[in-house]
């Protein structure tokens, strides 16, 4: 089997699904496909886990009513809200089954409304700035319910399922194509629906990850601004930062000025077409010069490997 294969992309956000198809040909990725459909209704945590499924699905056919896909292999990038995150110590030395044991307990802990067992987690091991304190992870909790849908997803529809991320992750992997910035610290930020995502880069690995929920934003913004000051205090605080980046959805002028202002840094929107060519038949429904940033996760999530 090739090492590199044609790849759906699909970004799952409450109300929309965005849909890439990356061709490989050439010794290089190409743009087959791009579209979106929205929801008929937003997919709410009260009702997710029953319509979860049903919503997906029809919205999916309906883009494959106006375009036709190649690929066997898709993975998909979820919005914050479906996730529960948190950050804990943890000890280097233990197998990955004692891992996922210890962070299970530590959700249980954590949130102990929830019941550990309903969920899949995946731990992104922070980098260290320094010497001092332990060693930390974040953890992405899902709900088995979600991942589950997804594999009834892809079997009703005959397709693959590589890779399941979370999406300010999977829109991280573009930032790997920006030579410019291969070696700084940075500020990454992904904007949802409803949530802001934070994360403090360092040589294009995690050293940090924060999200908030029910965004205020002048409360907000004030709250994650000194949080990340303690966070990279003793790096000189947030004029270390060499390089800012904003994705996502709903993203206005207004949210990049109140950033600017805020944090005192010139955030620029990661554009994930200005990385991937078309091919010569790239096909769209959208004009694919609004809105770019909306599908830099389904992009990221189809241009991930491993």
């Amino acid at each position: 089997m090739p090492l590199f294969e044609n790849h759906v992309g699909i970004s799952v956000s409450i109300n929309k699904i965005r849909l890439v198809e990356l061709v490989y040909t050439e010794n290089e990725f190409f743009l087959e496909n791009i579209d979106e459909e929205n929801f008929e209704e937003d997919l709410l945590p009260n009702f997710i886990a029953k319509n979860f499924f049903n919503v997906l699905h029809k919205s999916f056919q309906q883009i494959l009513s106006r375009i036709s896909i190649s690929s066997k292999n898709v993975s998909f990038s979820l919005d914050p809200e479906f996730f529960q995150i948190f950050h804990v110590p943890f000890d280097t030395t233990l197998l990955k089954r004692d891992l996922i044991d210890h962070l299970k307990w530590e959700l249980s802990k954590i949130k102990p409304s929830l019941n550990s067992g309903n969920y899949i987690l995946q731990n992104i091991e922070l980098k260290k700035v320094d010497e001092s304190g332990y060693n930390q992870t974040a953890v992405l909790a899902l709900h088995r319910n979600y991942f589950n849908s997804l594999i009834e997803f892809c079997k009703e529809n005959k397709l693959d399922l590589k890779f399941v991320d979370y999406s300010h992750t999977a829109s991280n992997n573009l930032l790997r194509f920006i030579k410019a910035i291969k070696g700084l610290s940075g500020l990454s930020v992904f904007k949802s629906s409803h949530d802001y995502s934070f994360m403090i880069l360092d040589d294009f690995i995690p050293t940090s990850l924060i999200k908030k929920e029910s965004v205020q934003h002048d409360t907000y913004l004030a709250d994650v601004k000194t949080k990340i000051n303690e966070l990279v205090g003793h790096r000189s605080g947030l004029s270390g930062f060499l390089f800012s980046f904003i994705t996502g959805s709903t993203i206005k002028k207004a949210d990049i000025d109140s950033l600017n202002k805020m944090f005192d840094l010139n955030f620029k929107i990661l554009d994930p077409f200005a990385v991937i060519k078309t091919s010569e038949t790239f096909s769209s429904s959208i004009n694919i010069q609004e809105n770019t940033n909306e599908f830099t996760s389904a992009v990221g999530v189809a241009l991930r490997l491993f």
